[in-house]
């Protein structure tokens, strides 16, 4: 599932505020889940979001005006792509919205 979310913030605050929100993220995952988050590349940060017995690879992507994303929900979790990739999208969009 990919995603793809504008902004006016520049890479260096988008990124700033993507690492700024990444624990309160965690804090929000159903089901008592847990995620890593590793910036491979300065503009690239690889996840995995753990829940329900199942890790789900999430990869972020940081451009000037805009995040593009990939989610790659597993075979078991087929049925609940679209909120898993709707709640992807809409952490990213408010740490993006919010200074932090």
């Amino acid at each position: 599932m990919d995603i793809e979310i504008p902004h006016d913030l520049g890479k260096a605050e988008a990124r700033r505020r993507i690492e700024a929100g990444l624990p309160k993220l965690e804090r929000h995952i159903p089901a008592g889940g847990a995620m890593q988050a590793t910036w491979s590349t300065q503009d690239q940060l690889d996840m995995e979001i753990s829940a329900m017995g199942q890790t789900i690879p999430v990869r972020l992507q940081v451009f000037d005006n805009q995040v593009r994303g990939t989610v790659a929900v597993p075979m078991m979790l087929r049925m609940m792509a679209g909120p898993i990739g709707d709640f992807v999208k809409t952490s990213a969009q408010k740490m993006l919205s919010k200074p932090a």
